[in-house]
């Protein structure tokens, strides 16, 4: 179901899901605030799990620990464009008799265990974002995939309204023309031409995650013997989309890192902030000390460039300030 941003598709996602004043969701604190604001929307609680320190995923044993009477669901978050452990994350989803909706927005092109991201193997749902920056675009749009045809006849109606034409559902029928509204929905649709450029940007998707993936191949081998710099690998079984390639810094100031960057012109990022970070979660009461894991990683990252059209003397130039940088502080 193709709707107008990733933000609408984690929306609907929630309402098929039936998430509702009291639910609580399970979700990663590292992540864009999209990921949480969609329960927040259906009136639930987001409850954030700490991450794994190696890929930055929400880890398994912490959803464990955070489960609930009143815990309705998972959203794992596929971080940086590397896949979660789905198979242990979908068993605790099972044992405890959750729903599950895999945060794909990075992870368009990554595969676990053989198997695409998106195929929902493991997972109610999955959702897309078409984003400018993302694997493909639309401009701006998203998606939410499944297998189950009951939530695909939901999330089509909340993207569009909440109406139906289907007679075989309808309450009534008055005549040739008519629809019924049925539930509150919204207007999530995205535009016939947006679709033409995002299915001919599919035809192109292995090109562009192959060179993503020479880039990421380039940066580690340059940065494998700097002592300060921490590099992003992918598990055993995991293949990662790299939508991003985040560095850790260690025994350096991140700040004065990332500002002396900046100054030699490199577009260096930090993804993410904590969700409970924002000012809007901290009226809501969650406070600082939540994921301690997640709070000691945003103290020491930084994001790099990395995008399918970046030359090698580009590639070379986030190299080299990179190690003149780091090289300048001791501390």
């Amino acid at each position: 179901v193709v709707v107008s941003s990733g933000t609408a598709a984690l929306h609907i996602a929630c309402l098929a899901a039936g998430i509702k004043e009291g639910d609580e969701v399970i979700t990663s604190p590292i992540t864009f605030a999209a990921s949480a604001n969609c329960i927040l929307y259906c009136k639930g609680k987001p409850v954030f799990a700490d991450i794994q320190e190696d890929t930055v995923n929400i880890a398994p044993e912490e959803i464990k620990k955070k489960i609930t009477k009143k815990t309705k669901a998972i959203i794992p978050v596929h971080f940086a464009g590397h896949p979660c452990e789905l198979d242990t994350i979908s068993a605790i989803a099972r044992n405890y008799k959750l729903l599950m909706i895999e945060d794909a927005a990075h992870a368009l092109g990554a595969s676990y265990k053989g198997k695409k991201i998106g195929c929902c193997k493991h997972s109610d749902m999955a959702i897309l974002s078409f984003h400018p920056i993302k694997s493909i675009t639309t401009g701006e749009g998203g998606a939410v995939l499944t297998n189950r045809k009951d939530l695909y006849e939901r999330l089509r109606i909340f993207k569009n309204h909440g109406i139906t034409k289907d007679r075989s559902i309808m309450h009534s029928l008055d005549g040739p023309w008519y629809y019924e509204m049925q539930e509150l929905g919204y207007n999530y649709r995205i535009t016939d031409f947006q679709c033409v450029l995002g299915i001919s940007q599919l035809k192109k998707i292995d090109q562009f995650i192959q060179k993503r993936r020479e880039i990421v191949q380039r940066y580690n081998e340059a940065f494998m013997d700097v002592e300060k710099i921490i590099t992003p690998t992918e598990k055993p079984g995991a293949k990662s989309a790299w939508h991003l390639y985040v560095i850790r810094i260690k025994k350096v100031s991140r700040r004065k890192i990332f500002e002396s960057l900046r100054k030699e012109n490199i577009g260096v990022q930090v993804h993410y902030i904590p969700v409970y970070f924002h000012p809007y979660y901290r009226k809501l009461s969650y406070k600082k000390g939540l994921c301690a894991k997640a709070e000691r990683y945003y103290e020491e990252v930084i994001t790099l460039p990395l995008f399918p059209k970046m030359r090698d003397g580009d590639v070379e130039d986030v190299v080299n300030a990179v190690k003149k940088v780091v090289g300048c502080y001791r501390g």
